[in-house]
């Protein structure tokens, strides 16, 4: 039925663009009227098939969103900081390891005597403990936000 509607209405536009005699003026106020309709009754079911695709849309994202929420694993990007600062402060505990054990009192570096790992660029170290007994760190991105934390063996 509703091809033949459309067929209809085609064929009523291709009426209208004739021109017509001036003494048939109800005649084309009528087949403007009847053009209308037939553009109301298209343009609803474009706006319903529309409405359609929209709702499966919202469907498909609420459905991703749902499984982001429960799954945070989910985002690349953060996924990706958090193992870049667990890259850094493995680097820097390796760091902090070595010159313990390359020193002849089995001290730890102090803050002079210690340079960040390339790992730990565009992140930020914070120093919770540092000695030259033990150490506690963290590596935060630019919000502050905790993405990794070490403790050397020996405490906290």
């Amino acid at each position: 039925m509703p091809a033949a509607r459309g067929a209809a209405c085609a064929n009523l536009r291709r009426v209208i663009h004739r021109p017509l005699p001036a003494s048939a003026p109800p005649v084309a106020l009528i087949l403007i009227l009847l053009l209308t309709a037939c553009q109301d009754r298209e343009a609803r079911a474009q706006n319903a098939d529309l409405t359609r695709r929209v709702e499966t849309l919202e469907r498909q994202l609420n459905a991703v969103q749902t499984v982001q929420q429960k799954d945070p694993l989910t985002d690349a990007g953060r996924v990706t900081t958090r193992a870049a600062a667990q890259n850094c402060a493995n680097s820097l505990t390796r760091e902090l390891e070595t010159f313990r054990q390359n020193s002849i009192d089995r001290l730890y570096p102090t803050a002079a005597q210690l340079d960040l790992p390339g790992a730990c660029v565009d992140l930020r170290v914070n120093w919770l403990r540092q000695d030259t007994a033990r150490y506690t760190f963290t590596v935060t991105d630019g919000q502050g936000r905790e993405l990794a934390r070490q403790t050397s063996q020996g405490g906290s």
